[in-house]
Parts: C-alpha cells; sequence; structure tokens
C-alpha cells in the first residue's frame, strides 16, 4: 500500500476506536494534551514499519528530524560548547549512517520494522515519551493497520516467533556457560 492508503485505514480504525471510547466509555478524547501527541502519532505510526525503505515518508520524516537535530546541536555546540550537544550530534550522524546502510529501495523492503516486536519497543518508546496510554493505544493501531493493510500480519508474527526463540536460544546458552563456570 501507499502511505496515503495507510493513513486512511489507519484513521477509520482509530476513529472507531476513538469513538466508542468517547461514546460507550465516556473517555475524554478532546483533551488539548492529547490531541497534538495522538494526531502525531497516528501519522508517524501508520507508515512506520516503512522505514526500512528509503524512499518512504517514515525515512523522510527520520531524516528531516535528524538533520535538524544534528543542525541545531552543531549551533548550541559552536555557540557554548556542551557535551550534550556533541553527543546529539554524534548520535544524530551514527543514526543516519545506520539508517542509510540499513534501508533498502525496494518493494522487499520489510525487515525488522515490519514485525510486532518492532511495534512494541516502538510504543514503548512512545509512552516513555508521552505517558499515556491513550496515545499508544492509537500507536498500536495504527501500527496494526499498517501490518494488516500490507497483508503482513501472518509473515511478522512468523518473524516475531523466529526472533524471540533465537533469543531464547541465546539467552538459554548464556545461561548453560554461566551454570558451567559455577560448577553447577
Amino acid at each position: 500500500m501507499r502511505y496515503t492508503e495507510h493513513l486512511v485505514l489507519s484513521c477509520i480504525v482509530n476513529g472507531a476506536f476513538l469513538l466508542v471510547l468517547y461514546t460507550i466509555f465516556h473517555v475524554d478524547i478532546f483533551r488539548v494534551e492529547l490531541i497534538v501527541p495522538a494526531v502525531l502519532t497516528f501519522y508517524v505510526f501508520s507508515i512506520l514499519p516503512d522505514i526500512d525503505h528509503q524512499k518512504s515518508h517514515a525515512s523522510w520524516i527520520l531524516n528531516l528530524f535528524l538533520i535538524y537535530l544534528f543542525g541545531s546541536s552543531a549551533f548550541d555546540f559552536y555557540k557554548t560548547p556542551n557535551p550534550l550537544d556533541l553527543a546529539k550530534i554524534v548520535i544524530a550522524t551514527a543514526i543516519f549512517i545506520a539508517h542509510a546502510k540499513y534501508a533498502e529501495d525496494s518493494y522487499l523492503h520489510r525487515k525488522f520494522p515490519h514485525t510486532f516486536t518492532f511495534g512494541l519497543v516502538a510504543c514503548l518508546l512512545l509512552y516513555f515519551l508521552v505517558n499515556s496510554v491513550l496515545v499508544c493505544m492509537v500507536g498500536a493501531i495504527s501500527f496494526f493497520t499498517h501490518m494488516l493493510g500490507d497483508g503482513y500480519v501472518r509473515k511478522a508474527i512468523g518473524k516475531d516467533r523466529a526472533l524471540w526463540r533465537s533469543v531464547g536460544s541465546k539467552l538459554n546458552a548464556i545461561k548453560n556457560k554461566i551454570a558451567k563456570r559455577k560448577g553447577f
């Protein structure tokens, strides 16, 4: 799907979700402190899985943010040298280079960002930033509708299973090495 189609599908599903919350559960979804983060989250999470494609809107937004972060931090560092600004410059540059190496220009780009594990990590980071379950639910719904729209739900679940099996086997290997060292 194109990004506009992902946005429309996510808008319909999120709209239904918020309507149910408002009409049945009487949740005040029109609070000012929720509207801006919810709309931004809806937009970003609707296209977030495509961040591994070089020409996607998600990659464009990431690159724009990184350029802004680099530029503003470099300017602040030039005005008043500060280790935090230098760290921001290094982090922005590292993310920019890593994304350039990782992202592909192919419709077969679906890598880790097209897994529910990536969606979970993104939602946890979002909760850390905004501290709102409602905004995180909008993000989770938007992410899921992207996967649904791509017809990628089953493959994503399969990738998640393989990922967690791999993590589990590596953790077991570490546990066994520790047990051998202690003589258990």
